[in-house]
C-alpha cells in the first residue's frame, strides 16, 4: 500500500469521528486536464458531503431493489466470465453489464463490504496491485487516456445490518469522448461498446513485466 493510500484511509476514519456533519465521503482522482485535473502532479482527493446526492441515492435504490427481489447483494452476485477482466485474492475487475462509458472498469471486493476505509493492510496492497494492472491495461489499449476513478462506498454511519445490500466498489472511467447534447439534456448516456467486447479487449491486453 502506498503512503497516500494509507493517508486516505486515515482521513476517512477522521471524517467519521462523532460531531462531524459529514454523511457521504467521495474519494476520487482526476488524471489529465480533460478529466478535470487542476494540478500537473498525480494526486487524489477526498470530499465529504452532509447529504447523499441523487445519483448515489438512485444507485442505492437499485441495489435495494435487487436485494428485495433475490435476497442477495447485486455486486456479490457478479460472476460473469464474459464481463471479467482480471482478479486477485480479494478483488475482481469487470466491465459492468450496463456500463455508462466505453471501457469503464469496476474493481469490486470479493467479500461483501460496505465501507472502503475498513479494509486491512493486506487487502489494501491487493487492491493497489489490481488497480495498477487495470490502469496499465487501459493506458496500453487506449493510448494513455485522461481518466477519473471514484470510490463508491456507503455513507459513513451506515451499518451493514441496516443496509445489507450496500457494497463498495472502485470505478475507473477513461475519458474517450465528450458529453453531447443528448446526454446533457436527458441524463441518459450512449455507450457504443458492448460490455462483453470491452472486457475481452482489456482481458487480452498484454502487460510487460
Amino acid at each position: 500500500m502506498k503512503p497516500d493510500e494509507g493517508d486516505r484511509l486515515q482521513r476517512l476514519d477522521s471524517i467519521k469521528q462523532p460531531g462531524r456533519v459529514n454523511l457521504n465521503p467521495q474519494v476520487f482522482k482526476n488524471h489529465g486536464a480533460s478529466a478535470g485535473a487542476s494540478m500537473s502532479h498525480s494526486h487524489s482527493q477526498i470530499m465529504s458531503l452532509p447529504i447523499v446526492p441523487p445519483t448515489v441515492s438512485a444507485r442505492f435504490a437499485s441495489m435495494k431493489d435487487h436485494f428485495d427481489l433475490t435476497g442477495k447483494c447485486s455486486l456479490c452476485e457478479i460472476r460473469s466470465k464474459d464481463l471479467l477482466i482480471d482478479e486477485s485474492t480479494h478483488f475482481i475487475s469487470i466491465v459492468p453489464f450496463a456500463a455508462t462509458f466505453p471501457f469503464e472498469i469496476w474493481i469490486i471486493p470479493r467479500d461483501h463490504s460496505s465501507h472502503f476505509h475498513e479494509i486491512d493492510a493486506e487487502k489494501a496492497v491487493d487492491l493497489g496491485g489490481l488497480l495498477k494492472l487495470m490502469l496499465l491495461k487501459m493506458s496500453l489499449q487506449l493510448n494513455n487516456p485522461p481518466f477519473n476513478f471514484m470510490i463508491h462506498a456507503s455513507p459513513l454511519h451506515v451499518t451493514p445490518s441496516l443496509f445489507p445490500y450496500l457494497h463498495w466498489f472502485l470505478q475507473i472511467v477513461p475519458q474517450l469522448s465528450g458529453v453531447g447534447g443528448f446526454e446533457l439534456g436527458t441524463g441518459c448516456y450512449i455507450n457504443p461498446v458492448f460490455p462483453e467486447d470491452a472486457a475481452k479487449v482489456l482481458r487480452e491486453v498484454s502487460v510487460p513485466n
